[in-house]
């Protein structure tokens, strides 16, 4: 237990120089495994990536990669893919990670203000930089660390002194607009962010006027919006002027109304599959796309009105969007994996029941693999066992979110730091 607490307790940059070893690590296994096994490592949407920037350096259009459904930037960045080496784009991936890791401390650090902010922050930073997820997603070639980065990034100034002046916000605005453009999800969060800014704070007992006069914006908010919308505006409209429409269709459009029927972990890719040629309409979709929205608004107005509460109505937005997705892969998780390291101090959770509610989650999701491995690789006719594991992930993340929000304390901060008024915490 000593030799763990000595590890743990190793300077941080330590810690990022062995984060950075095991991605790379796993990057050269990953050239072996993908060379002498039937299951390949390397994510089949890398090797989307490296086709889409070879067509981007020969002076094509990336979408003439069938299947890359993607900002073009990010066949832009793997250009190197093609002219270096073919694992560039993976080690780029993992030292987004590696960014990532020293933002969220150094965001953790500022949530805390204390002598212990520093130990605390090291160790909240480490639930991104050791997660087997974040690891086995950048190392497979999987993106999305990318726009994750740019999301934390735009928290960062939005909630941090690190920018003097109302300068923070504009910066603010412009990364969350670049990572909107470079994933639709993070549109989510501009609502709550923006409630954060608010002079008039919202609570259950705030009636429609005052409600409505809340909302109007503020100079705060006037240039966080105005940044992003300029930017997102800007960053879209310069792509469409290079690729027309089949880029607007690619990589926003086809999402919206993305009907995937092979299977992944939603509890709709089954209903997607029987249906696919039947409806025009998609009712049943459009139902549960209300319902997303309207847990989305209800998470806004209770934990995105306080700048201290706002991590964790981005965290609480990002398992919602991920579990009512009519399409969700391994990938789709580290976007609130990458939110957890900002509000897990602040979880009243006895380490037993940490570790229970890990293993469901572990064990819910392994279930599901299981039964895809047999469809995938045995042939195996087991379509409606896939969609029911589907439906008990689905109910695995609802319960876990739920005894979330039922332990969340703003000031507990791991029960080491003492409340304002010099309390400890139980």
């Amino acid at each position: 237990m000593d030799v763990l607490n000595d590890v743990i307790n190793l300077p941080f940059s330590y810690h990022l120089i062995a984060g950075l070893a095991i991605r790379l690590g796993l990057i050269v296994y990953g050239d072996y495994q993908d060379n002498y096994y039937d299951v390949a490592y390397t994510d089949v949407d890398y090797k989307v990536f490296t086709d889409a920037a070879r067509h981007v350096l020969a002076g094509k259009s990336p979408y003439a990669r069938h299947t890359y459904r993607y900002s073009p930037i990010i066949a832009y960045l793997l250009i190197p893919n093609i002219m270096l080496h073919k694992d560039f784009g993976k080690i780029l991936f993992s030292v987004f990670d590696i960014l990532l890791t020293i933002i969220l401390k150094t965001l953790v650090e500022n949530q805390l203000k204390s002598k212990e902010g520093g130990r605390i922050s090291n160790y909240c930073s480490y639930f991104w930089l050791y997660n087997p997820l974040s690891i086995a997603i950048s190392t497979r070639g999987n993106g999305d660390s990318v726009s994750c980065f740019f999301i934390i990034l735009s928290i960062f100034f939005l909630q941090t002194d690190k920018v003097k002046s109302l300068i923070k916000y504009v910066l603010s605005g412009i990364l969350l607009g670049i990572s909107i453009h470079l994933r639709i999800y993070p549109l989510a969060f501009s609502f709550p962010m923006y409630l954060s800014l608010c002079e008039y704070k919202i609570n259950r007992n705030t009636d429609l006027k005052t409600g409505f006069l809340a909302l109007l914006p503020n100079k705060k908010q006037s240039l966080i919006a105005l940044s992003c919308i300029s930017t997102l505006v800007i960053m879209t409209y310069s792509m469409f002027l290079k690729y027309g429409y089949e880029f607007l269709f690619e990589t926003y459009i086809y999402h919206l109304f993305r009907k995937d029927t092979k299977h992944n972990f939603s509890v709709l890719f089954y209903y997607s599959y029987l249906t696919m040629d039947e409806l025009i309409l998609d009712v049943v979709k459009h139902i549960s796309q209300i319902f997303e929205l309207f847990i989305l608004f209800v998470i806004s107005l209770s934990f995105g009105c306080e700048a201290k509460t706002l991590p964790f109505a981005l965290f609480c937005q990002s398992v919602i969007l991920v579990a009512f997705n009519s399409v969700m892969t391994s990938q789709y998780f580290i976007w609130f994996l990458s939110l957890l390291p900002l509000v897990v101090h602040n979880l009243r959770l006895k380490p037993f029941v940490a570790l229970l509610l890990s293993i469901i989650w572990f064990i819910a999701q392994g279930a599901w693999l299981f039964y895809a491995y047999l469809l995938e690789f045995k042939c195996r006719e087991i379509f409606i066992l896939i969609w029911l594991k589907g439906i008990v992930f689905f109910c695995a993340n609802i319960f876990i979110l739920v005894q979330i929000i039922k332990s969340y304390s703003p000031e507990y901060r791991f029960g080491i730091i003492d409340y304002p008024c010099g309390v400890k915490n139980k």
